[in-house]
């Protein structure tokens, strides 16, 4: 006869640890992320195969478990830019594991059911830069971050096949399960392209207005409101802001506003970066106490020299980043 598979304890045998999460998809400061859904391989239990042998219960196949694995499928990470610019987006990697099927033996005799490897797979990960609008001859194009896609990926299912083995006379005719692990895939991930819409704010042929991402910012240069090497806010710089001041009470009625400071590369960093502060600092003041922003609205943020638009390679391209954005959130 042949003797079914009866329930007992299996063995665990080839576990996969679940992969840790990428570190990068770990929420913090300058940048946003969009955890993607895990993938849960469900566990395979393989009760031994027994027999009865006079009354007493014995064991032709030991049973085992292949564990249920977790796959960490990554995440999408859109890094803060400066006001004016799109942040750089980048869709992690990820990591299929590989996945066992245990050989098993048949008590008492020679026959095998060989083990069953399948390979893992691994997703790279793809990205799309930050891109800042900039003045080319004078016009401010409409810019374009470009989308990016991570293609999906699948482990292949697979399965250790079984079978009918005949009888010694001591050993009954036995039917061996065949072990299938299923197939796994990660699906497609992708990130829309993204616009960068600019304009003139009316009357301010000096103030840029970019809008994009949920986001608006007026830019103005920071020689129109600054002497050289000053925090000052100068005297005739006072309509600029208060265009602005208007164009956001109109349009974006207490909404939260942060004010950035940037600076060329000429000169000390550290400077410049101190610079950079002051003058996001006094723009803040300026917005508060003459055009009545709360000061909860409003947060500042000087970037020195580290986010140019502009390559600073020219005394003209210096002058582009010698600049004051005030962004709010569009809405």
């Amino acid at each position: 006869m042949t003797a079914p598979a009866t329930p007992g304890t299996p063995s665990t045998t080839g576990a996969t640890p679940t992969p840790a999460a990428d570190p990068e998809c770990v929420p913090g400061a300058g940048r946003t992320i969009r955890k993607l859904p895990a993938v849960t391989v469900p566990e395979v239990v393989v009760a031994p195969l027994t027999y009865d042998d006079n009354g007493t219960q014995k064991t032709a196949v030991e049973g085992f478990t292949i564990p249920a694995q977790v796959i960490d499928a990554g995440c999408v990470i859109q890094y803060d830019a400066p006001g004016g610019c799109l942040g750089a987006v980048k869709i992690t990697g990820a990591t299929i594991p590989p996945v066992t099927i245990p050989g098993s033996v048949l008590a008492g005799s020679q026959q095998e059911f060989p083990g069953v490897t399948v390979p893992g797979k691994t997703l790279a990960a793809v990205t799309s830069p930050q891109i800042c609008q900039v003045k080319t001859n004078g016009v401010l194009p409409t810019v374009t971050r470009k989308g990016v896609v991570r293609r999906g990926e699948s482990r292949n299912g697979a399965a250790r096949p079984g079978g009918f083995v005949k009888g010694d006379g001591t050993v009954p005719d036995l039917r061996i399960q065949t072990v299938k692990v299923p197939e796994v895939r990660l699906p497609d991930v992708d990130v829309d392209p993204a616009r960068l819409e600019s304009r003139k704010l009316p009357g301010q042929e000096k103030v840029d207005v970019f809008t994009g991402e949920g986001k608006v910012s007026y830019v103005a240069p920071g020689d129109v409101l600054f002497d050289t090497d000053k925090a000052t806010i100068r005297p005739d710089a006072a309509k600029a802001l208060h265009a602005i001041a208007v164009k956001i009470k109109g349009e974006h009625p207490g909404a939260k506003l942060r004010v950035e400071g940037h600076t060329d590369d000429r000169g000390d960093a550290t400077y410049g970066l101190r610079l950079s502060e002051r003058r996001a600092q006094a723009v803040a003041q300026y917005l508060i106490r003459t055009e009545h922003f709360a000061a909860a609205q409003i947060t500042t943020k000087g970037f020195g020299e580290t986010a140019p638009a502009v390559p600073n390679t020219s005394d003209a391209n210096r002058q582009k980043n010698r600049r004051v954005v005030i962004t709010v959130a569009a809405g």
